[in-house]
């Protein structure tokens, strides 16, 4: 699935121009859904997240790039923003920079730089996916236990436990030592409380949250693998089809 880059420019005149540039990103992954030239529209665009990258043009006399950052939040909860200047201009990319764009070029602008540009913001694209899809991959793996107000203290130490383990892959021996247990006293203690093993929760857990990955469109069933620290995708492909009765391909699809 390609990725959608929203362009704001103060001015249409830029267009023909702009077009020729962003030629270089035909064939790839990413593709120009919307060009606006108005600053409440793209403040609006952005905001709606339809759009995965923001391309800025920052031109005399407006200079929207500061502003359309300042109205769009942190960078944090803004797609990642790609400033093009019509000049080398210090003051305002420091501005830009401050404001949480992750580039700002300047005119001329090699098709390589735009592209490499754009690469990076993509890979903030995927990150920021993978984070939000953990984590809510985690909230609803805790949403289907047992809940109780004798359980509270030991859910929340598992969820602080799976928010630990993001880019790492959990084991019963490594979840042990987080609660303070040895191996098989956890392995008692947890189906005491859940009513399953703590293997079962976490391959459930597992699978959801590459089912999130997939369902995005965002990534590949060899990334989903890896993500998920199987050994193999063929090893993946088949806990996958067990629990879900389908291929992830099939699912991606």
């Amino acid at each position: 699935m390609k990725l959608h880059i929203l362009v704001a420019d103060s001015g249409e005149h830029t267009a023909h121009h702009l077009n020729h540039l962003l030629s270089v990103l035909e064939d790839t992954e990413y593709t120009v859904s919307r060009y606006t030239t108005n600053l409440n529209d793209a403040v609006r665009l952005v905001l709606s997240r339809q759009f995965d990258i923001l391309l800025c043009i920052n031109r005399a006399p407006e200079f929207i790039a500061a502003k359309l950052l300042r109205l769009t939040g942190t960078a944090e909860n803004r797609i990642p923003a790609i400033i093009i200047s019509e000049q080398d201009d210090s003051q305002r990319m420091r501005e830009c920079f401050l404001l949480g764009a992750i580039d700002f070029l300047a005119e001329p602008i090699p098709p390589e730089d735009l592209l490499a540009a754009v690469t990076r913001a993509a890979a903030l694209v995927h990150e920021q996916l993978i984070e939000t899809e953990y984590r809510a991959a985690v909230q609803h793996a805790l949403s289907n236990l047992p809940d109780s107000e004798e359980l509270t203290p030991v859910t929340e130490k598992l969820h602080a436990f799976l928010l630990k383990m993001e880019h790492h892959t959990a084991t019963v021996e490594i979840a042990a030592d987080y609660f303070g247990f040895n191996r098989d006293y956890f392995g008692r203690y947890f189906k005491s409380k859940y009513g399953m093993t703590f293997g079962e929760f976490y391959k459930g857990f597992q699978i959801d949250y590459a089912k999130r990955l997939l369902g995005s469109g965002q990534f590949k069933v060899l990334e989903v693998s890896r993500l998920l620290g199987f050994s193999t995708p063929d090893y993946f492909t088949r806990v996958f089809k067990k629990h879900t009765g389908d291929t992830p391909s099939a699912l991606k699809r």
